[in-house]
């Protein structure tokens, strides 16, 4: 990469591209210890007001925090204003249609306020990317985009375009967490195993004339999934899983009849129903990277990882990578050595293993095993879900799994 013809150069200590939840969180987990510098490359245009849709990520869909989220926020300050914007869990129920059985999960009975707590994206992404916009440590580089990488003896060039011109960034590591289908993956040669769940997500919000009373619903019927999170303006948010004809044809449905369907499927108990906004599909894969570290180079969130939402996981497990990410930079940084040193990425990332192959596993199998329609299946599974929910300790531990504290 050719760095002349009077390019601007620019020297960070961290470049992360992706201003996503997961870009902006790691960068206000870096910007805890003084003195570090850190660029965030966003190719989205700066929002005019809020940060409502202006970044793909920051839409009208909702995100379950779980409470490791929760504390990684109390710990940079935020909580109080996300709180604020956040409904909580206290009960989680797990049903399939036409059958007996079910799991039920209740904070009073673990001790806690909350299970979780759920959130839209647009709100979780104002308050973050005001958070980082705030803070002197981290320079937002809007409508950015990068044409090039290199690394030349240790440090990391990012070449930058925007509307002003050309721009050669400098740094000793280099996050890549533009997403799912990462431009930058593919620029740093790693491959990645994908499955296609054959799957999309059709997704909107809903109103009740039952109230949510704090509770969190998935339902599995046959081969479709309908979760059901409750919104601090009293909605629900809707995630409604199904092959992608049939999740087109949810999409393209009358209001009515799209909603007589839901209904349908969840029983009269829910009361009436009234669509809050039109539904949304999108397409469900897992995408799993075959390396997460090079010298100076890391692929954090959706780039390391893209899970199916069925768990709601994928971003609670974003948020420990970045925590985990954060704390190895810093400890470089205090010894005086390289933020970018390969040996500690890799420690990095080994420590991280365990607990992405037990959500990457835990999200996959309950896929596979709800996806299959046959009646005498479904009544193993019911009869499962009705013995794990008279066991003792097994609520308990996946309370733990869905809180993010095994």
């Amino acid at each position: 990469m050719d760095a002349g013809g009077g390019m601007r150069q620019v020297e960070y200590d961290v470049v992360i591209v992706g201003g996503g939840m997961v870009g902006a969180t790691l960068a206000l987990m870096l910007a805890q210890r003084p003195g570090l510098r850190i660029a965030i490359v966003e190719a989205a245009s700066p929002p005019q007001t809020d940060a409502r849709g202006f970044q793909p990520s920051f839409d009208g869909r909702s995100t379950a925090l779980s409470r490791s989220t929760a504390q990684a926020f109390v710990q940079l300050g935020l909580w109080p204003e996300i709180r604020r914007y956040s409904q909580p869990i206290r009960h989680i129920e797990v049903s399939e249609q036409g059958r007996w059985g079910r799991v039920r999960l209740d904070a009073e009975e673990e001790g806690i306020e909350a299970l979780g707590f759920v959130m839209e994206n647009a709100w979780l992404g104002r308050l973050l990317y005001g958070a980082c916009t705030a803070d002197a440590a981290i320079d937002w580089m809007s409508a950015c985009r990068v044409q090039a990488i290199d690394a030349v003896a240790g440090v990391q060039r990012v070449q930058v375009h925007s509307a002003t011109g050309e721009f050669l960034l400098q740094a000793r590591l280099l996050v890549a967490a533009d997403g799912a289908h990462s431009s930058l993956r593919a620029a740093m040669q790693v491959a990645s195993d994908t499955f296609d769940y054959t799957q999309c997500a059709v997704v909107c919000n809903v109103d009740s004339s039952e109230a949510h009373a704090d509770r969190a619903y998935e339902r599995f019927c046959h081969g479709e999934v309908l979760a059901l999170l409750p919104r601090v303006d009293a909605s629900r948010a809707l995630i409604w899983t199904a092959p992608p004809a049939r999740a087109r044809e949810l999409e393209r449905a009358q209001e009515g009849e799209f909603l007589r369907q839901l209904g349908q499927r969840l029983g009269p108990a829910w009361g009436r129903w009234r669509a809050r906004t039109a539904p949304v599909v999108y397409p469900l894969q897992r995408i799993i990277a075959r390396q997460q570290v090079q010298a100076g180079r890391v692929l954090l969130g959706n780039a390391a990882h893209f899970l199916h939402p069925v768990a709601g996981q994928g971003f609670n497990l974003c948020v420990r990578d970045a925590a985990a990410l954060a704390r190895t930079v810093h400890a470089q940084m205090e010894r005086g050595g390289d933020p970018g040193d390969i040996a500690s990425l890799r420690l990095y990332e080994e420590g991280r293993r365990r607990d992405q192959a037990l959500i990457t596993t835990f999200s996959d199998r309950l896929v596979r095993l709800f996806a299959v329609d046959h009646a005498l299946l479904s009544h193993l599974r019911s009869l499962g879900m009705s013995l794990f929910d008279l066991t003792p300790g097994s609520k308990t531990l996946l309370a733990r799994l869905s809180m993010g504290a095994l």
